[in-house]
């Protein structure tokens, strides 16, 4: 069986190919002025980004079983030193702090933990909590660009999680939070509080409902808490209901 297709189709579909060809693949749609709004924001407040920290080189660590032998524990509570004891640290975290006599007298091996797959002989020394520091920023291109530097200097003095209100630009902010967190930088742990409307790139909340808005995709987005500032009552009260909604923190600057 045989069959006729009209000369018309056959020179229907001919011209449709040609047409095809001759546009090449379909463009992407121009970016609208508002998404170019958006990206100029977001480039300017990520402009004075200081330099992201190094991989780390210095340091060991975690380990899966480290133990600190007879050190002289200071708690934090305002007591005496007191030891010696044994403390267990399993990865990031403190699993036991046991102890293992008397000062000056000889420490019986007996009861003591064991299974370490680091040591660390701290007879006569110290070790306490370390130290938060709940306001820090770091710099910008134009003054001390270089994160790795505070970072250093922060451990050096014994803090061991900075609070930054906010460090720089939201996106540096998320991302070297993990980064440490992965421990692939020598550094505190972070905890990233941001100012309204920073990261989305849609500007600074003018309503209540953008207010709440902007809070809820910081919060999607990984920030820990907001920074605020002489904010509109309005605005304020927005803020911190919604903050708590959400389990964010809440901190302020007081206005000189």
């Amino acid at each position: 069986m045989s069959l006729t297709i009209p000369s018309t189709a056959i020179l229907a579909a001919c011209l449709a190919s040609s047409v095809l060809v001759a546009q090449g693949p379909p463009r992407p749609p121009a970016a609208s002025a508002a998404d170019a709004a958006v990206q100029e924001r977001l480039t300017r407040e990520r402009r004075e980004d200081p330099n992201p920290a190094p991989a780390r080189k210095e340091g060991e660590g975690p380990f899966t079983r480290l133990i600190i032998r007879g050190v002289n524990l200071i708690d934090g509570y305002g007591s005496a030193p007191r030891g010696p004891y044994d403390v267990v640290i399993e990865g990031n975290r403190i699993a036991q702090v046991v102890g293992v006599g008397n000062p000056k007298v000889p420490i019986d091996p007996k009861g003591r933990p064991s299974g370490a797959t680091r040591e660390l002989e701290a007879e006569g020394m110290y070790l306490m909590p370390g130290l938060i520091d709940v306001h820090v920023h770091q710099g910008t291109q134009q003054k001390a660009p270089e994160s790795e530097y505070y970072n250093k200097l922060w451990l050096a003095h014994g803090i061991t999680t900075v609070r930054g209100v906010p460090f720089a630009s939201f996106d540096y902010s998320i991302r070297e939070r993990a980064r440490s967190s992965a421990n692939e930088i020598a550094a505190p742990r972070y905890v990233v509080y941001q100012r309204p409307g920073t990261g989305w790139g849609r500007g600074t909340p003018r309503t209540p409902d953008e207010a709440r808005a902007w809070l809820r995709w910081a919060k999607q987005n990984g920030a820990d808490g907001l920074k605020l500032g002489a904010e509109r009552p309005d605005l304020m009260v927005a803020y911190i209901d919604e903050a708590k909604k959400l389990g964010l923190g809440t901190t302020a600057h007081l206005q000189q």
